[in-house]
């Protein structure tokens, strides 16, 4: 039986975009380097090789949750010490993910002493230490500015796996029966009672991570976009003009604080942004393609929009490099995260 599309290897699901960019390019006389000037205020446009922190820091930071950079450089003490300073300003529970993070791999939850030193000596590169925020709702708001006109794409709505109980079987046998169920589970079911049995009808949350790798459905919510809603995106990226192609993730209290426009900021994400309201069930590949190459059609064209900034660009096979040296570290810090008990 094949898949959900949602669920190919990337590299599967994404060659026809990457081919279809490339023409793209061609047609447009835009190098596939220069893409990163769509959001030439960032490293190399945010695609990975650069500091999610430093990419935050573009912004005015009161639209976010408080976040500080943990460097890799700094000892294990200090570290801790940082860590400790920011539990004391801020409380528990609070997140920790690698600065070069994606697809939700790489985080881990602090609600504990105990956590904190289980989970930090399993950490590789520098990372972000950031509040938890007990919003239950979470959203990704696909963000374009082309010609000076700012515009909302795509908004997805993230539907958080949870189980309800029958009475028997315990949580982790209820979630392995789950239709989403994968081996990327393990990073947040360590976090819950393995051993509870919920009563017949009960709900049960498992997953703090919005990302539908590790579980999460996403829903095509853009038509829910309200006037409030987009004034308070727009807000955020009117006093950064280097910003034009990308997507936030955002949690609120309700859906009716969210269409009011009050959330707060979880992440920035740029070029390499997914339009995430593409793998809405509903969906088939056929459209979710079409989603996914009017996107990449955008992002030609804002980046040839700015094809004259400068920007200090590293060649190709250094960036490639790049790449492949931070997804061997998130990988290996995933798994590490996924074998290790949370106290």
């Amino acid at each position: 039986m094949i898949k959900p599309y949602e669920f190919w290897h990337p590299r599967i699901f994404e060659a026809p975009f990457y081919a279809y960019l490339g023409i793209q390019c061609l047609a447009n006389a835009v190098s596939v380097r220069s893409l990163a000037k769509a959001n030439y205020c960032l490293d190399h446009g945010d695609i990975g090789i650069g500091s999610k922190y430093d990419s935050q820091l573009a912004f005015d930071q009161r639209y976010f949750l408080p976040t500080r950079l943990i460097q890799d450089s700094l000892s294990h003490d200090e570290k801790e010490s940082l860590i400790l300073e920011f539990i004391e300003e801020h409380g528990l529970p609070v997140l920790l993910k690698s600065d070069v993070g994606c697809v939700g791999k790489g985080i881990c939850k602090i609600s504990s002493p105990r956590d904190l030193k289980a989970k930090v000596p399993l950490l590789l590169g520098s990372y972000i230490l950031q509040k938890f925020t007990d919003f239950p709702l979470e959203w990704g708001i696909f963000y374009i500015r082309h010609n000076n006109r700012p515009r909302i794409t795509g908004i997805n709505k993230k539907h958080f796996p949870s189980v309800t109980g029958n009475g028997r079987d315990n949580l982790i046998t209820l979630a392995k029966n789950h239709e989403r169920f994968s081996h990327h589970w393990n990073l947040f079911l360590q976090y819950i009672d393995s051993t509870r049995i919920p009563e017949a009808g009960e709900e049960v949350g498992l997953s703090f991570i919005g990302s539908h790798t590790m579980g999460c459905k996403f829903t095509d919510e853009t038509h829910t976009l309200t006037p409030e809603l987009e004034r308070a995106v727009f807000k955020i990226f009117e006093d950064q003009p280097g910003f034009n192609f990308g997507r936030i993730d955002v949690k609120a209290e309700s859906e009716a604080a969210l269409y009011a426009g009050e959330f707060v900021v979880i992440e920035v994400n740029g070029v390499a942004s997914l339009p995430t309201h593409m793998f809405d069930p509903k969906y088939n590949v056929l459209q979710a393609w079409r989603i996914f190459f009017e996107h990449g059609k955008y992002l030609v064209k804002i980046a040839r929009e700015h094809r004259n900034k400068q920007m200090n660009l590293l060649p190709y096979r250094e960036i490639i490099a790049r790449v492949r040296t931070n997804q061997s570290m998130l990988d290996e810090v995933h798994g590490r995260l996924k074998s290790e008990k949370a106290g």
